[in-house]
């Protein structure tokens, strides 16, 4: 079967395209940069040819554009998008109802969510990690490449200090709006309450129980650039929670964690923050940022370095397994996380992972695992084969391409 793959510059593609390639597909790449989700024409343009010229009989990319479904529908082609990121609003465009979509979601819940509004072009799939591509690059590095990631406690990932941390610019924008500024002190106090709780979805309730006025805030959200236009049907309540909320809860817990972390164990263990986020406004975390690693060529040294990989997920992936753990697992690391619904199912905490409830847990998880080496190098390896037998590649891309 011959695939054309969209690249978009996602950072697992070429892995993507060579898992396609061991199951015997024929890959033609294709690379365009999507400069309109549901009606790049100069997409379409080239693509559509393509597709007729090389005889293609479907299209996959990572992630899901409604402008490429649309076109294989002309097409009378498969579309199959595999998506990674939480939110991906692009799901809620008019084209995820055309039938010839095969869209593979990793978080439960948000297929669940997607079901209620009468999607049936979406199905759970989990993210897939390659272990022997992680193992050639920890293998083929030097000693002094392997030392130069060696640490005690580190975490890969965001801090959301730029653009996208709309609710800062929501709070801005609220000092001459009074009812936006009744919103956000309402909020700052769910927000504060959310952190590190896992047992409840208070933001969920506080933005549907309507006690916040949200035409005032869809306005706001609007001037943003936050709603996504008539041919999308999400709700802005949807939007508010995922892009808004949620994400300021991540950036709270995630700047929270690492400072609690340099204070307890700054002074005896080395922490290291591998991010491309501004930390100016924390000194503390400034302290220890050590920039962006490259996906292929160092995260796995960091990863399989790194004695202690912490994972703090998106607070809008309510479910699902996120691809960082697999990837820490796929490298041999050792991962401590917080407490994910699909993790607790597929792996055994304190066995194959080990997560934390709280924030006082997690401190008290990363002081025992720093004095607990053999236990610590048990876990890992025990997660390493679980992600060989069951999250691989090609076991994601079989239930993918084969729903």
């Amino acid at each position: 079967m011959k695939l054309l793959l969209y690249a978009w510059q996602a950072n697992n593609e070429r892995i993507l395209a060579a898992n396609l390639e061991k199951l015997g597909f024929e890959i033609i790449w294709f690379r365009k940069v999507c400069r309109h989700y549901t009606r790049d024409m100069e997409l379409a343009a080239e693509m559509i040819p393509l597709i007729h010229r090389e005889g293609i009989e479907a299209v996959i990319s990572f992630n899901y554009f409604p402008i490429i479904s649309a076109l294989c529908h002309t097409s009378k082609i498969p579309y199959y998008a595999w998506v990674y990121d939480c939110p991906h609003f692009t799901l809620y465009a008019g084209q995820i109802m055309l039938p010839c979509n095969h869209i593979g979601i990793f978080d439960r819940e948000m297929v669940g969510n997607l079901q209620e509004y009468g999607v049936r072009t979406v199905s759970h799939v989990p993210l897939g990690a390659d272990p022997d591509l992680f193992a050639s690059v920890i293998g083929e590095a030097s000693p002094a490449e392997k030392e130069e990631y060696r640490c005690d406690i580190s975490f890969v990932g965001s801090f959301y200090t730029d653009v996208h941390n709309y609710y800062d610019r929501f709070k801005a924008g609220a000092a001459d709006d009074m009812k936006m500024r009744k919103a956000v002190q309402a909020w700052d106090a769910v927000i504060e309450k959310q952190c590190f709780a896992y047992e409840k979805d208070y933001l969920k309730e506080a933005v549907r129980s309507g006690e916040t006025d949200l035409k005032p805030v869809e306005a706001m959200m609007k001037s943003r650039g936050l709603m996504l236009g008539e041919d999308y049907f999400a709700k802005a309540e949807d939007i508010l929670l995922a892009a808004v909320l949620e994400k300021k809860v991540t950036v709270e817990e995630r700047r929270l964690l690492m400072e609690k972390a340099a204070q307890r164990f700054g002074g005896r263990a080395d922490l290291r923050l591998y991010t491309g986020s501004d930390l100016k406004s924390s000194s503390v975390l400034a302290k220890y940022s050590r920039g962006i690693v490259d996906y292929h060529t160092q995260m796995p040294l960091v990863f399989a370095g790194s004695r202690i990989n912490l994972n703090l997920s998106l607070r809008s992936i309510h479910a699902g397994i996120p691809l960082r753990v697999l990837d820490i697992m796929a490298c041999g690391g050792f991962v401590l996380t917080n407490m994910q619904p699909e993790i607790a199912e597929n792996f055994v905490d304190g066995q194959e992972v080990v997560m934390f409830r709280s924030l006082a847990d997690c401190m008290d998880k990363i002081d025992y695992y720093l004095r607990h080496e053999e236990e610590r190098a048990q876990i890992a390896a025990a997660g390493a084969r679980k992600v060989r037998e069951a999250f691989s590649y090609r076991t994601g891309l079989i239930k993918l391409l084969g729903g």
